[in-house]
Parts: C-alpha cells; sequence; structure tokens
C-alpha cells in the first residue's frame, strides 16, 4: 500500500470512529485529584478503550469543621467496539 492510498484507508477509518461517554463519581477522602483518579480506576476494571476523561464538578462533606470526603464527577470517553459483521451504511 503507497504512502496515499495508507492516509486515505486510516482516514476512513477514524471518520467512522463512534465514541460513548459515560458519567460517574469518584469519592477520596485525601484530595479531589484522588477522587479523580479512583473513578478512572474503578470504571477501567470493566470498560475498555478509555480515552479521555472530564472532570465536570466537585463537592465534599464537612464533618466537625473538616473536610471529611471529596468527590468528584467524571465524564470519561471510549471507543465503541465494531464488530466484524457490523453494517456499514
Amino acid at each position: 500500500m503507497g504512502q496515499i492510498d495508507h492516509v486515505t484507508a486510516l482516514s476512513a477509518e477514524v471518520s467512522r470512529l463512534v465514541w460513548k461517554v459515560i458519567e460517574i463519581v469518584g469519592e477520596s477522602k485525601e484530595s479531589f485529584a484522588d477522587a479523580v483518579r479512583n473513578a478512572i480506576d474503578e470504571a477501567g476494571k470493566t470498560v475498555k478503550q478509555m480515552q479521555w476523561f472530564e472532570a465536570t464538578s466537585f463537592r465534599g462533606s464537612i464533618q466537625g469543621s473538616k473536610v471529611s470526603q471529596f468527590q468528584a464527577v467524571v465524564k470519561i470517553g471510549f471507543k465503541v467496539e465494531r464488530s466484524a459483521n457490523s453494517r456499514q451504511i
């Protein structure tokens, strides 16, 4: 396959990518950053092809005038796998 053919084939493949986005909440007693990491680590146990994340909001709990819990709402994007039998439109 020549260089131009390879680029054309790659462009066609990229144009057919489909992404799914999930939204989850991670928690930590240490920090917001750890809450984000915990969310991604846990999602990674069952979600394949994760590619990006977006932390959309942060909140926490207070006990006795001290921060006791950090929470991060995280959107995670992953590629939808195409089966060999998928229809092409």
